[in-house]
């Protein structure tokens, strides 16, 4: 994966309309309402190839968690539904984006290769002093390519 794959991550994800007003971090977020952060979680190979010159060819995911943190009142039935609004318009914002290849370069494959997913949105804890946190997983697939040094 690139070195600077998740600053070009956090940097396309602060264009979405539904994080528009909302800082992301490269940690995590809060516990101050309107903060957000993103940070990895590991790359996983899925498949390897080589070919017979000694190259090799990975297909890798990398997974990141995103982590809101936002305004939400105990019984403000308003509020929690337009956060878990933003959720769904953030999930949906990336899906399009991934089939409009406009994704940041994870990899050094070719960009219509890779792929980016924005899944399982929950919101994780509600505190009593009006704060919500919410994490949404961001799944990036994309391929690494490794040529076999010729003297």
């Amino acid at each position: 994966m690139k070195e600077n794959a998740l600053a070009a991550l956090r940097d396309f994800l602060t264009v979405a309309p539904a994080l528009q007003g909302i800082p992301l971090r490269i940690q995590d977020a809060g516990p101050a309402p309107g903060t957000g952060g993103l940070w990895p979680q590991g790359v996983t190979v899925l498949t390897r190839k080589e070919d017979v010159l000694g190259g090799v060819t990975l297909r890798c995911r990398a997974e990141f968690v995103l982590r809101l943190c936002l305004p939400l009142a105990p019984g403000d039935d308003a509020g929690a539904l337009a956060n878990a609004g933003r959720l769904l318009t953030l999930e949906g914002w990336v899906a399009a984006q991934s089939a409009a290849h406009t994704l940041p370069v994870f990899g050094d494959g070719l960009p219509q290769g890779e792929t980016l997913r924005a899944e399982n949105g929950k919101l994780e804890r509600v505190d009593a002093a009006g704060t919500a946190r919410y994490t949404l997983r961001l799944r990036a697939e994309f391929t690494e390519i490794y040529k076999e040094d010729t003297p």
